[in-house]
């Protein structure tokens, strides 16, 4: 879960982006797992997608 100010903009590099509302501080906490907001989703699932959801997991996730 983001723990600062964002909003959604025109992306200067490609689609739209997520800009932080105000200048943060070098050492500032950005983002913390929240459960109730961020998916954990097991290698062998990972691994096992093919298609658009394989497609979504390579460009939104990463490995933990």
């Amino acid at each position: 879960m983001l723990l600062v100010d964002v909003y959604l903009d025109k992306s200067p590099i490609q689609g739209i982006g997520v800009f932080a509302k105000h200048r943060i501080a070098k050492g500032t906490l950005i983002w913390k797992l929240d459960p109730r907001f961020d998916r954990r989703i097991p290698v062998d699932t990972y691994e096992g997608e093919s298609g658009p959801v394989k497609s979504y997991l390579d460009r939104y996730s990463y490995p933990d």
